[in-house]
């Protein structure tokens, strides 16, 4: 990778993490716009991967637009708003999916179906539960309304075993992690980023000592695990379909999926964490 590689990279990362930054600190608006933006743009990057390997076109408008819809829905349930239209949009997209299989006639409807639902699992529930952390737990971690704090180290700790896991493997990596799915990642990548993900979480228990260094660093080894694996994952979907990466959207690092596909793992391990963590 020449200067000019590295500097588009560079800089493209930086936009992308001031973007997330002003999502994470502008207010919990500002949360919902641009997260609702990243699933959008992920939705139709997982959608296009998947479609080519079904016998007809999955209907990505529809999809991306029940996604949002979705999002807004979990948005205006924990703003105590609406509190019905989150189990009324996921009822009336089953329905409509169940509907098509009957009335459209199209070859392997099923398949379109899987991939459809799935896309949902994987982008939009994550990226949902990002505002269950923030809202269902504050009462625990830092007061009322809208808070940051478990969102900012979530962040902070995937941007800092990503940085590690990546530098550390390409100036010392020997041992392949998991060839068959990512020929260039590590062992020694991924324990720097374990290593480096903890380092993190004493700067954060310093910061916020509400909590005990022992949360903290809980929070950094699941963050860092479950990060790893969804990289891993992403990595396979890609393999799968013999695609290099998931768009075009970020020169230097590809689409949307490959900025969050760390992400998307996280988010859900992190969340049944901070459950168990609190319960005790």
């Amino acid at each position: 990778m020449n200067i000019k590689d590295i500097s588009i990279r560079a800089g493209a990362g930086v936009i992308y993490i001031l973007v997330v930054l002003l999502g994470l600190l502008g207010g919990r608006f500002l949360f919902l716009a641009v997260f609702g933006a990243i699933l959008g743009s992920g939705l139709f990057e997982f959608y296009r991967i998947v479609e080519k390997d079904t016998a007809h076109d999955i209907s990505k408008i529809f999809n991306i637009l029940l996604g949002i819809i979705i999002f807004i829905s979990v948005f205006l349930y924990m703003e105590g708003v609406y509190a019905y239209l989150l189990p009324v949009s996921i009822l009336a997209y089953l329905l409509i999916l169940i509907a098509s299989a009957i009335f459209l006639r199209r070859e392997d409807i099923l398949h379109g179906i899987i991939y459809s639902v799935f896309g949902h699992i994987y982008i939009t529930m994550p990226l949902s539960l990002l505002m269950f952390i923030s809202y269902s737990l504050q009462p625990d971690i830092a007061g009322n309304g809208y808070d940051l704090v478990p969102l900012l180290a979530l962040f902070v700790f995937l941007w800092v075993n990503d940085t590690a896991a990546y530098f550390i493997g390409s100036l010392i990596g020997k041992r392949k992690l998991i060839e068959r799915i990512s020929p260039k990642k590590s062992v020694e990548g991924f324990i720097a980023g374990i290593l480096f993900t903890v380092l993190g979480a004493l700067i954060f228990a310093r910061l916020y000592p509400g909590f005990s260094v022992a949360f903290w660093i809980g929070f950094a080894v699941v963050t860092s695990l479950s990060g790893a694996l969804g990289d891993l994952f992403e990595s396979l979907i890609k393999r799968t379909y013999n695609v290099k990466d998931a768009g075009h959207l970020i020169p230097g690092h590809g689409g949307i999926l490959d900025r969050i596909d760390s992400l998307l793992m996280a988010v859900p391990a992190v969340f049944l964490y901070l459950i168990l963590f609190l319960s005790f």
